[in-house]
């Protein structure tokens, strides 16, 4: 598909981290998300509120994850238009992710690999799936923790004749505080650049470089050993006046203009995990 309205959101305010016992090379972990506004690289692709939960499994440095997006509201049509009352997908997930990688920790380093599965279950079943393999490294006792992350999609881009590449780096550093249960402030930013088969599937330009940048601040709560929570706020915003010119139409105001002024996303919400 040409323009893709829904895809994956991986959360980079890092709730969904495996903490196992130190004693044991089993771990699970879950968690739901709240989040005002659901965006996947900087492409605004729910205009209101969503619920995002997910669940963890992990045994040494491997790791399987589910993850799943639910609109809470009939922003989304779906396949059903034109849109009429009580249309959308208002209570149903848009879409159903599955994650499988491999994490090796090195003296100052993590290396990270995986394969992504992204299941559509309201679409049509042409369009019902695609994935990407992908290579990471972090260095974690650098200042401000940089990590840089490149994803190959190996199935839809590369369809129409040039695979998508999108590499992003991040950086982030906490505050502590002394308070018992909030205790920390954190920030962090990302910044990443995508090639021309990303740019030609997603948006129908031939436009690679620079293509999307987030700035997040997060305030961490302590609940106990095992529960914790935060409430975050975003500010996202894409790059390049010809991908800005091509995003998000809000199905209920067909007549609003598209383009740059929906490019630039301030969104937030909240988070609840539990980890074993």
């Amino acid at each position: 598909m040409k323009k893709k309205i829904t895809s994956l959101a991986i959360l980079v305010f890092g709730f969904q981290g495996m903490t196992a016992a130190q004693d044991s090379i089993y771990s699970a972990a879950g968690d739901v998300a709240m989040v005002s506004k659901y965006l996947w690289r900087g492409q605004r692709l729910t205009n209101d509120w969503s619920m995002q939960p997910a669940f963890t499994l992990g045994i040494g440095g491997f790791s399987a994850n589910i993850w799943g997006t639910m609109d809470l509201t009939a922003v989304n049509p779906g396949d059903a238009l034109p849109i009429q009352p009580g249309d959308g997908l208002k209570g149903k997930f848009s879409e159903v992710d599955y994650t499988f990688s491999y994490d090796h920790s090195l003296e100052n380093a993590t290396i990270s690999v995986g394969t992504i599965f992204y299941t559509f279950p309201e679409r049509s079943a042409s369009l019902a799936s695609t994935t990407e393999v992908y290579w990471g490294v972090s260095l974690d006792n650098a200042p401000l923790a940089p990590s840089f992350t490149l994803y190959v999609d190996v199935d839809e881009t590369s369809n129409g004749g040039s695979t998508g590449l999108y590499f992003q780096m991040a950086a982030g550093h906490s505050f502590p505080t002394n308070h018992d249960v909030f205790t920390s402030f954190d920030l962090s930013a990302t910044l990443a650049m995508v090639n021309t088969g990303f740019t030609d599937f997603y948006y129908g330009v031939s436009s690679g470089g620079l293509h999307d940048a987030s700035l997040t601040a997060t305030l961490p709560m302590t609940i106990n050993d095992n529960w914790s929570a935060g409430f975050f706020v975003t500010y996202s915003g894409l790059i390049g006046q010809e991908i800005r010119d091509s995003q998000f139409q809000d199905p209920r105001e067909p007549a609003k203009p598209t383009g740059a002024d929906l490019a630039d996303t301030l969104w937030g919400g909240f988070t609840l995990s539990v980890s074993f």
